[in-house]
C-alpha cells in the first residue's frame, strides 16, 4: 500500500493462460474462505485474487471498519493491473460488506477499474441503524472481525449475547456497556449508537456525490426482497443513478430477487417460504458472464434484458424495466378505522378504501415490561427451520430486529405477541389478486404523552388459510420524524403527523382471499437500543429516565391515517 503496509492474499490463475483480466475482493472475512469462487474464475478464464483487508488474515497495519478499504482498494486494483499475469483490466466483487467496500474503492477512481459487481451492499445509516434505531448487532459483527482471525463460534453463541443485551434491558443500561461486560473491545462501536444514520459520520462512510459524477463503468447490483440489506442496495443504485452521467446510468444494473441476506447465490427458499423454479437463479454463473463481456471477452447475459430485473413472489415470474421507478406501483390508500379497541390479531381495527371517522386508539411504549423479552429469550431455544447449512450465526431466535429485517417471513410472532404495546389493522379479502411491487408508506397521526418512543411497523399476507407472509417493514424513532440527525421531541399529547417513508421494497402477487395486516408496535428488543422515552439522547439516558410513553393513533375527519401501497395495475 502507499503508506507501506502489505497485505496478504490468494491468487488463482487459469494454466497457461497468458495476460487476462482480473477480479478481486477485499475482504475481512479470510481470503481462504473465497477458496471455491477464486477456483470457479479460474475455470472461466480470469484471474481471481482474494485479498485480506487491512490488519485481517495475513495482512499488515490495524482493521478499521469503513476507513482504509477505499484508499487500499485503489492501491490493490493499481497493482493488479501492472502484474505480469494481468491483461490491465480489473472487475470487483463480493457481497454485505464487501458489496459496499466495492462502491467505497470506486469512489477512489482507480483507472485500471472497469466494473463492480455488489450483492447485498451494506449502507451504514441506512440498513443499521434504520430510522434512528441503533443496534447491538453492529457490535456483534465487529467481534467477529477482531483482531487477524475470525470469531465465528463466539459471534453466533446467540444465548450469550440474548442474555447480556437482555440483562441491559431489564436495568435500562446502555448498549456502551455491552464491550465490558464481554470483555471485548470494539473501536468505533460507539459511532454506530451515537449517530443516528444521518449526519457526517454516515456520509464520509459512502461515496460521495462529487466521486459518483467521476465515476462511469458498469455496475450490476444484486439484493433480494428479503435481504437485511436491501435498502442499502437500493440506495447505492439510486444515488449511481442519481449522480451519475447518462452513460453511467445506462450501465446501471440492478436484480432485486426473492432472496435473502445469505441466499444471494439464487435459491429458492427462504427459510419456511418456497418460491416457484424461476427464483433459482445461479448468480455466480451471471456474474462471471457479466466479467466476461465487461471485459470484451463474451456477449452480454440474456438474463439482463433490462436495466431493471425483479421477481415477482408468487407468481413466479421475472419481470423488467428501465429504471427502479418504472417497475413500481402506483400508491393506492388504505385508510385506518377501528372501534378503538385494535389491541390483537383478533379485535383489530380495519384498513378500508374511503376514510372513516372513527375513535383513537390507545398503546403503550413500556420500558418496564419485559414480557416482550421473554417471548424473544423462550423461542430463541428452540432452532428455527434454516435455508442455508453454511449460515454463520446460527437462526435459533425469535427475534423482532432480524423480523423486521426480512428473516424468517412466514414468523408471525411479533404479530400475536402485542401485549399492549402496539395496535393491528386488516384489509377486507381480496377479491381479485394484486401485484404489490415498490416501497409503501405510513401515514399516521399520533398523540404522544412521552418526548420519543421506537416504533416498528410491521405488513404481512394474511392468506386465505390464515398463514402469513412478511412483506415490508419501518422503524423509527419518534424525534427523527423530520429525518434530521438531531431530532425534534413529540410535542406533549398534541397530535401530530408521522409519515413512514423508509419501508422495504416489496415485489409479490397477493392471492385472492388474503388480508393485508398492519401492526404498529413499540420495538421492545433486546437487538435494539432501547429507548426510555425521555428528551435526552438516548446512548446518554440514566435509569431514572425511564417512563411509559402513552400513544394515540388518530383516524377521524380531522387527523386521516393512511397505508399506501404500491400497487401495479
Amino acid at each position: 500500500m502507499r503508506d507501506g503496509i502489505e497485505l496478504g492474499a490468494v491468487l488463482y490463475l487459469p494454466a497457461g493462460a497468458g495476460r487476462v483480466p482480473a477480479v478481486m475482493e477485499m475482504t475481512p472475512y479470510l481470503a481462504d474462505n473465497a477458496h471455491a469462487v477464486g477456483i470457479e474464475f479460474a475455470r472461466e478464464g480470469l484471474a481471481f485474487l482474494a485479498v485480506d483487508c487491512r490488519g485481517r488474515g495475513g495482512s499488515g497495519g490495524e482493521f478499521m471498519q469503513w476507513v482504509n478499504d477505499g484508499p487500499d482498494g485503489y492501491d490493490a486494483v493499481q497493482w493488479i493491473a501492472e502484474q505480469a499475469w494481468c491483461d490491465g483490466q480489473v472487475g470487483l466483487f463480493g457481497g454485505s460488506y464487501t458489496g459496499w467496500n466495492q462502491w467505497s474503492i470506486a469512489s477512489q477512481l482507480p483507472p485500471a477499474l472497469k466494473t463492480i459487481v455488489p450483492s447485498a451492499a451494506f449502507m451504514g445509516g441506512v440498513d443499521i441503524p434504520h430510522g434512528g434505531v441503533g443496534s447491538p448487532y453492529m457490535y456483534r459483527w465487529r467481534v467477529t472481525l477482531k483482531g487477524h482471525h475470525i470469531s465465528w463460534n463466539l459471534a453466533a453463541d446467540t444465548l450469550i449475547f440474548n442474555r447480556l443485551q437482555g440483562e441491559l434491558y431489564r436495568r435500562h443500561g446502555s448498549l456502551l456497556e455491552v464491550p465490558g461486560m464481554l470483555g471485548f473491545e470494539a473501536p468505533g462501536w460507539e459511532d454506530d449508537l451515537v449517530a443516528t444514520g444521518w449526519g457526517p459520520i454516515w456520509e464520509a462512510r459512502r461515496p460521495s456525490p462529487e466521486s459518483l459524477r467521476r465515476l462511469d463503468i458498469p455496475v450490476l447490483s444484486l439484493t433480494g426482497m428479503y435481504d437485511t440489506c436491501l435498502p442499502g442496495t437500493l440506495t447505492h443504485h439510486r444515488r449511481y443513478d442519481e449522480y451519475g452521467g447518462e452513460r453511467a446510468r445506462r450501465q446501471n444494473y440492478l436484480i432485486i430477487g426473492p432472496w435473502d441476506h445469505r441466499g444471494m447465490r439464487g435459491t429458492d427458499r427462504v427459510y419456511a417460504l418456497q418460491f416457484g423454479p424461476a427464483a433459482k437463479v445461479d448468480l455466480y454463473a451471471l456474474k462471471r458472464r457479466w466479467y466476461r463481456w465487461v471485459f470484451g471477452l463474451g456477449d452480454k447475459p440474456e438474463f439482463l434484458d433490462a436495466r431493471v430485473k425483479h421477481y415477482l413472489c408468487e407468481a413466479d415470474e421475472w419481470r423488467g424495466a428501465d429504471s427502479l421507478e418504472a417497475i413500481c406501483g402506483a400508491p393506492r390508500p388504505l385508510f385506518l378505522a377501528s372501534d378503538g379497541h385494535a389491541t390483537d390479531v383478533f379485535h383489530s381495527g380495519w384498513l378500508a378504501d374511503a376514510a372513516a371517522d372513527t375513535p383513537a386508539d390507545r398503546f403503550v411504549s413500556d420500558p418496564f415490561d419485559f414480557r416482550p423479552l421473554e417471548t424473544e429469550r423462550r423461542l430463541s431455544r428452540s432452532p428455527q427451520l434454516d435455508s442455508h447449512s453454511d449460515a454463520i450465526f446460527p437462526r435459533a431466535y425469535n427475534s423482532l430486529f432480524f423480523i423486521q429485517g426480512g428473516e424468517d417471513p412466514t414468523n408471525a410472532v411479533f404479530c400475536h405477541n402485542i401485549f399492549g404495546q402496539g395496535v393491528i389493522y386488516h384489509s377486507a379479502p381480496l377479491e381479485a389478486p394484486i401485484d404489490l411491487v415498490g416501497e409503501p408508506e405510513l401515514r399516521l397521526w399520533l398523540s404522544c404523552d412521552a418526548p420519543d418512543a421506537d416504533l416498528c411497523v410491521l405488513l404481512y399476507e394474511v392468506l386465505e388459510d390464515g398463514s402469513t407472509v412478511f412483506l415490508s417493514s419501518d422503524l423509527l424513532r419518534l424525534r427523527h420524524r423530520d429525518g434530521s440527525t438531531e431530532g425534534v421531541p413529540m410535542p406533549p399529547e398534541t397530535p401530530t403527523e408521522v409519515r413512514f417513508r423508509s419501508f422495504r421494497f416489496a415485489t409479490r402477487r397477493l392471492l385472492r382471499h388474503s388480508r393485508i395486516r398492519l401492526v404498529v408496535r413499540a420495538t421492545a428488543c433486546s437487538f435494539m437500543q432501547k429507548n426510555l422515552n425521555s428528551a435526552t439522547p438516548v446512548h446518554l439516558q440514566q435509569p431514572e429516565e425511564a417512563r411509559v410513553a402513552r400513544i394515540e393513533v388518530l383516524h377521524d375527519r380531522a387527523h386521516p391515517a393512511a397505508l399506501m401501497l404500491p400497487i401495479v395495475q
